[in-house]
Formats: C-alpha cells, sequence, structure tokens
C-alpha cells in the first residue's frame, strides 16, 4: 500500500476546510471550546441573538465542585452545551469530546474503550485493570475501567473537560485532567425539555434517542427516562468469508428520580443500563514491500474498506451502573454525598493475526464492578475564607480470562500457510484483582480583596491493590471441540509461558495545589497555577513471561502553569490563553524489551516505568458573535514532549529523547454557524468545523516515520458540514450533514507486527503492521422532535 494513501491531500485539505469556514460563514456545532458552548441553547433562537451575545462568559461549571461562571475559575477548562449532542450530532463514543479541545484526543474503534489523552498525559496500556490517568466522571461518580467509559453521550446537561492535574477535589487518577458528564436532570416546576431524536446514515445506521421528563408532584418529585438505540451496519467488506464486518448495536437507557421533601434537601437516584455488541473486525493488516506481502505470502487488499480474517471475531458487553446523590442545605454550608455502582461484563473473540491465515486467534471474558462513597462540605462561596472538605472510598474487583491458540491447519478454515504451517498451541491468562482507595481531601480561597484570591488544596490517599495471576501455556496442543477450543483443550501444559504469582502493593499519596488569582475587573482574570498529581500504580497483568509480571510505581507530575480569561465587547468575543510546563517522572510505558536467557533474543512485553519525562505547551481558545445569528470560534494546541530518561528493561533500548505517543505538536480547530429567518417559515443553520492535527506517534518505539509509517500518523484535516431547518415554533428541527468533507484517509491506530523483519529479509516473520482506517466520508439526516 502506497504511503500517500495515509498522507491523503493534507494541505489541500487544511486549506480548503479554512476556507470553507471563513469565507461560507459555516459553524461548528461540533466545536466547543469553552467559550463556545451555545448559551442560547435554553433560551428561543431570537432572544439568545440579543441575550448579550454571550460566547462563553455566561456559562456556569462545577470544575471546583461549586456551580461558578466559567470565565472566572482558574482553571483550563472547556465545557460542551446540551445543542452540541443533539443538534450537533456528537456523542456516539464519550471519546468524541476530546476531539474538539485544544491539544487533546481520544481515539477508539467501534463505541469501545476511548484512549483519552490530554497535554501527552494518557495511557497507552489497555488493561482493565489499569486506570487511565485522565479521570472520567459521570455524575460526579468516577469510573475505573475505561471499557466503561466510552458509553454514548445524550440527553445531557453539559460536558467539562478540566486539563491538567486535578488531584485534590476530583482526586484519583486525574494527572492528565477530567472529564465530567452531566446528565440532564428532572425538573421540578414542568420544565422538562422532552425530545425525540432520529437519523438514518451511512452503512445504514439507524439512531433512536430521546428524554422525557414529568413532573410527578410539583416542587417535590420529578422523574426522567432517557434513551439511545444505535445500530449499524458492517463497514468493511470480510474478503476472506464473503460477508460484512464491524456490525455494532449500542443500546443504553437512563432512568433519574428527583425528590425535594423539604427545602433544604434534596435527592437523585440514576441508573443507566447498556448492552453494546460488535460483530466483524476493524482490524487489517499493511505490507512495505513492494510485492504487497505482509507475511507467508498473503497480500492484503489495499482497500481501507476491506478485511480479511479466518477466524470468528466479536464481542457482547453488558454495563450497569447507578448513584445516589444527595445535598442537604445546612444554612451556613452544604453536605453532599454520593454513592456509586458500575458492573461491566465483557466477552468475545477475535483474529489475532488479523489475516486469513491460521496464526493466531483470541478468545476473553471479563467482569469488574466497583463502588464508591463520596462526602463534601462545602462553606458558603462568597465568604471572605471558604473551603470543602471531605472523604473518598474506592473498591474495585475485576475477574479476566484470556485465550489464544493456533489450531491446526486441518481443523478450521484457512489460506494454507508455506512452507512449514505453525506448531498448534495454547494458552491461558487468568487473574483476579482488586483495588481500595481512601482519600481526605479539602480546599481553602482566601480572598484578599475582591479582586486577589489564592487557592490552596490538599489530599492524602492510600491505595492497596492485590493480584492473583496465574498463566498456563502448551506443551503439546489437542482439543475435543474446535468451536469452543477455548474450554476444549485435552493438551499437556508446561514450558515458559506457564507461570503464576500473587502480588499486593500498597501506596500512599499527598497531592496538592496553590493557585493566585487576580479578577483585573469582570472581564479580565489572571491565575497562576501549581499543581502535583499522581497516578496509581499497578501490575503487568499481560506477562506472557515471569520476567514480565512487574509492579509499576505511580506516576508524580509537577504542573506549572498560567492563564489568561477574558471577555470584550460586552460578551461578543471571549479569548482565553494558557501556557504549562510539566516536570513527569515514573511514567507507565508499555514497551517490548529483551527476555534475559532466551534462545533467539527472544522478546517480551513490558509495562514499566519511564524514570523522566517533560511536557511544554500552550492553548489559545477564541470566540466571537460579530452580527446577530453568526458566530465563529477557534482554539489552538501547541505541545513538545520527550523522555529525558527512559531506558527498557533488562538491557533495552534507552528511549531518552522519544517523544509521547498520541501527542501531536499541533492540534487547530476552527468554526463557526450563521442561522438565518426564512420570513414566518422558520430559520436555517449552517455550519462547519474543521480539526487540524500534526503527526502524532502510536507507539514509543518504533517512531521511524519513514521506514514504519502506518505506526505514524502523518498531518490530517477533517472537516464536517451541516444544514439545520427550524420550524416557527421550534417544534421540529431537521438536519442534514456530512462528516469528513473531503474523504480524508487515516488511522484511528495501528498495532506492530509480530516478528517484524525488512522487507528487504523476508524469509521470516512479517513485513508489515496492523492498522485500522478510520470512517471515510459518511453522511446523513436527522429529525428533532421537542415537547
Amino acid at each position: 500500500m502506497s504511503r500517500k494513501t495515509h498522507s491523503s491531500r493534507t494541505h489541500p485539505i487544511l486549506g480548503a476546510s479554512i476556507l470553507a469556514l471563513l469565507a461560507a460563514g459555516h459553524a461548528p456545532a461540533a466545536l466547543a471550546s469553552e467559550a463556545a458552548a451555545a448559551a442560547d441553547s435554553a433560551i428561543p433562537a431570537d432572544a439568545a441573538d440579543t441575550a448579550e451575545a454571550d460566547s462563553g462568559s455566561g456559562i456556569v461549571v462545577t470544575a471546583q465542585r461549586r456551580e461558578e461562571r466559567l470565565q472566572d475559575v482558574p482553571v483550563a477548562i472547556t465545557a460542551f452545551d446540551k445543542d452540541l449532542f443533539t443538534v450537533g450530532g456528537l456523542g456516539r463514543s464519550a471519546n468524541e469530546v476530546l476531539n474538539y479541545v485544544p491539544n487533546a484526543s481520544a481515539g477508539t474503534q467501534q463505541h469501545g474503550r476511548p484512549r483519552w489523552w490530554i497535554r501527552g498525559v494518557g495511557a497507552g496500556q489497555q488493561q482493565l485493570d489499569l486506570a487511565s490517568p485522565v479521570g472520567f466522571y459521570l455524575d460526579d461518580v468516577y469510573i475505573s475501567n475505561s471499557s466503561a467509559t466510552g458509553l454514548p453521550l445524550f440527553d445531557l446537561e453539559r460536558v467539562e473537560v478540566l486539563r491538567g492535574p486535578q488531584g485534590t477535589l476530583w482526586g484519583k487518577n486525574t494527572t492528565g485532567g477530567a472529564i465530567n458528564v452531566i446528565s440532564k436532570r428532572p425538573s421540578l416546576n414542568g420544565q422538562d425539555d422532552s425530545y425525540v431524536k432520529l437519523e438514518y446514515g451511512s452503512y445504514d445506521n439507524k439512531i433512536a434517542e430521546g428524554g422525557i421528563g414529568t413532573t410527578i408532584i410539583d416542587d417535590k418529585l420529578a422523574a426522567r427516562l432517557s434513551f439511545r438505540f444505535d445500530d449499524r451496519g458492517g463497514r468493511f467488506d470480510n474478503l476472506y468469508t464473503g460477508g460484512k464486518s464491524n456490525e455494532i448495536k449500542d443500546n443504553v437507557i437512563r432512568g433519574q428520580l428527583l425528590a425535594k421533601p423539604t427545602d433544604n434537601l434534596q435527592a437523585l437516584l440514576s441508573v443507566h443500563y447498556r448492552d453494546y455488541d460488535t460483530d466483524g473486525t476493524y482490524w487489517t493488516t499493511a505490507s512495505y514491500a513492494a510485492s504487497g506481502v505482509v507475511r507467508n505470502g498473503y497480500v492484503p487488499s489495499t482497500d481501507i474498506n476491506d478485511v480479511s480474517i479466518n477466524a470468528p471475531e466479536y464481542s457482547r458487553n453488558k454495563q450497569f451502573g447507578g448513584s445516589l446523590h444527595v445535598d442537604l442545605d445546612l444554612g451556613g454550608a452544604a453536605l453532599t454525598w454520593i454513592a456509586g455502582y458500575e458492573r461491566f461484563k465483557t466477552r468475545g473473540a477475535g483474529d489475532g493475526d488479523y489475516t486469513p491465515l491460521e496464526i493466531s486467534r483470541s478468545y476473553s471474558a471479563a467482569r469488574t464492578s466497583q463502588w464508591t462513597q463520596e462526602l463534601r462540605l462545602a462553606s458558603n462561596a462568597n465568604d471572605r475564607l471558604s473551603w470543602i472538605i471531605g472523604a473518598f472510598y474506592f473498591n474495585e474487583k475485576i475477574r479476566s480470562n484470556a485465550f489464544s491458540a493456533t489450531l491446526p491447519q486441518t481443523a478450521v478454515p484457512a489460506l494454507a500457510i508455506t512452507p512449514t504451517a505453525p506448531t498448534p498451541a495454547f494458552s491461558e491468562t487468568a487473574y483476579r484483582h482488586k483495588a481500595e482507595s481512601g482519600a481526605v481531601f479539602g480546599s481553602t480561597t482566601f480572598r484578599f480583596t475582591d479582586a486577589i484570591k489564592l487557592t490552596l488544596g490538599g489530599r492524602w490517599t492510600r491505595e492497596t491493590k492485590t493480584l492473583d495471576f496465574d498463566r498456563r501455556a502448551s506443551a503439546g496442543a489437542s482439543w475435543s471441540n474446535y468451536a469452543q477450543w477455548w474450554n476444549s483443550y485435552t493438551g499437556a501444559i508446561g514450558g515458559p509461558g506457564t507461570f503464576g504469582n500473587d502480588l499486593k502493593r500498597t501506596w500512599d499519596a499527598f497531592t496538592y495545589d496553590v493557585t493566585p488569582s487576580w479578577n483585573i475587573d469582570s472581564n479580565n482574570l489572571i491565575y497562576a497555577k501549581f499543581s502535583h498529581g499522581v497516578k496509581s500504580g499497578g501490575f503487568n497483568t499481560a506477562a506472557t513471561l515471569p520476567v514480565a509480571l512487574t509492579a509499576v510505581r505511580p506516576e508524580k507530575l509537577d504542573a506549572y502553569e498560567i492563564g489568561y480569561k477574558s471577555t470584550w465587547l460586552d460578551g461578543l468575543l471571549t479569548f482565553n490563553a494558557t501556557a504549562f510546563h510539566y516536570d513527569y517522572k515514573d511514567v507507565q510505558v508499555n514497551v517490548v524489551g529483551p527476555n534475559p536467557g532466551a534462545v533467539g533474543g527472544a522478546t517480551v512485553s513490558y509495562l514499566q516505568n519511564a524514570e523522566k519525562a517533560k511536557v511544554d505547551g500552550a492553548e489559545f481558545e477564541l470566540t466571537l458573535a460579530p452580527a446577530q445569528g453568526l458566530k465563529f470560534n477557534a482554539a489552538l494546541g501547541l505541545l513538545d514532549t520527550e523522555y529525558q530518561k527512559f531506558q527498557v528493561l533488562n538491557g533495552g533500548a534507552n528511549l531518552a529523547g522519544a517523544q509521547f505517543v498520541r501527542s501531536p505538536k499541533v492540534t487547530l480547530n476552527a468554526g463557526g454557524s450563521y442561522r438565518f429567518a426564512l420570513a414566518d417559515l422558520g430559520s436555517i443553520e449552517l455550519a462547519a468545523d474543521a480539526r487540524y492535527q500534526s503527526r502524532q506517534y502510536y507507539f514509543v518505539t518504533p517512531q521511524d516515520a519513514d521506514n514504519r509509517y502506518y505506526l505514524t500518523q502523518k498531518p490530517y484535516t477533517l472537516t464536517n458540514l451541516r444544514v439545520t431547518y427550524t420550524t416557527p415554533s421550534e417544534n421540529l428541527s431537521v438536519t442534514g450533514f456530512i462528516n469528513n468533507l473531503f474523504d480524508v484517509r487515516y488511522l484511528n491506530h495501528s498495532l506492530p507486527g509480530a516478528n517484524f523483519v525488512q522487507p528487504s529479509n523476508p524469509a521470516f516473520g512479517q513485513t508489515g503492521d496492523t492498522v485500522a482506517w478510520a470512517d471515510p466520508q459518511t453522511l446523513g439526516v436527522a429529525a428533532l422532535f421537542r415537547f
């Protein structure tokens, strides 16, 4: 496959995108920087255009566990308004929100586990037990299992993305930042904002979602039911089986009950259930060899909509959770108690070599459960000395069984392997993992004057993790039932891959922050912030040899940040800027390294600590509403990352100087919208948005853009268009949209090929890597009914 396939007209696309945005006056519903989060969402369109043309100055957020005007919060934060999800079409998976945040991304395949990255900080290892350093919160409840954080976003009040360490008030595993998803609550006074949305798009994608609320007892009791049903056909053609691949069904339902028995007591009970299934792979292979051969004579298709596998691939996922949120007004203070529970079950099969050759197949089954308790007491925010104190408890249990095998060549359908078929093999990795942590925290703000204040925060955490790990591998291979090979193995067990161990670690951490700020006036804020964050340690549960069953130390990050927030022209313009420097220690990284004593120099995958790294960057966000119905916004992120001390275990490579993965040096969002009336016939809104990002690496090694370019995503720009007609009563909106307007080819992710060899010496191993191509151009239409 040619390298041009994924450089894909980058510069013409970038130019065309910006020209379309600036010249045509289109606007992003899908581009919500902190100032762009549609301040007119709760009021009629005509009123919104005259209500101080609020470009963000009036948005209320809870980044500091209090309701505050966004422009007054001394934190780098991006807020997404509810219209971005209903009208704008964002939210098929939670990962989409970071596509519109500077210096952030969250690539995922299908609607699965997001890879959360903010300012270069994220988790490259995708283990169930290894939490992301970007904390995810659903209605203030922390969710540890990242596979449970990809659920669709719908019927929301807003989403807040906090950049940088948030280890005081948000606490657990937030060295990178925090994402807080806030559902639309029931209304106690009849303002239900009920709606139903129907959508149809490319690949026979059918979506129905809605939120229906009712007041049961005025000012006392209300309920709300929300749902989203998403059914998408297979995008890919499986050339080996002749069928479609990558079908998705993602159904979620949420129920809430809000009670206010007294004027000072309010309680919200919320439960949700998700049933998420996939059928077929999205992975394929790509060759660097002139012949197109990737391994064993197999030549994959170069069409990004083709795959070819012989082993079944599917996943079945079920998720259930809920929370009880109680607020009690004590007069001079407010007490908040939040109890949360989340359970996630998954099972699935896959083709480990992503070819029609019988080389590797897999099956896994796992379940996780967690429950949390948080108690907070907050003083009056208007006091000269205000404070928040609290305690937090977290308990998580994981059970996982993962199997892999190479079956006999004549036992299952597969292309013949020449000259010699691999020896049949079998392995099973089973582990039981438990994490338990408790924390106490506090934050206080002292106002020296009405304009100058100082905020100090601290949190002490103790966390204990235990692991019961067992792995068994075949010394010879036979099965009684190939259709269920994972539970019918009858061969011998033994050899280097058979081992086990019990591990236990306890870590104490003190995280803290210091934030002086100066409100020059009501429209200008300057702040500085120092914060120390910690992400918990863990174990390498992906180990395939005893030497790799390691414990990793907690990550530690010191962040220095200065910020400026401003509002101009009576709210017509907002401009915010941030600069930051990170000193990063004991970074948890997954890397391939040597196996001491192995025959033939075999390697093994390690989850290990990189001793020292640094990050420098800046972010600029701008919104402008120059005329009635016309809005523009833009966000620029600049980032420089580097591992300063990084030695791979057991005498492996020295990776000092390597860049962080998924950390492009430049991200640029731009967009705008223009809404105009059609006399008495309603209104039309034209909207467009574009996102540019420079080169990013998917692995810390190899970072070779010339010879291993499928492990590197070159610069590209995505452009989306949307046209919406709204009736005069605003009860109905009809939207037509095109995503990836210029049909840009780019990679969602890639994986290094096993036993990789240079194309000039293809006698053994692979001459290619594994790739997952993102969606090409897609389009659709949606109808939104409000009542």
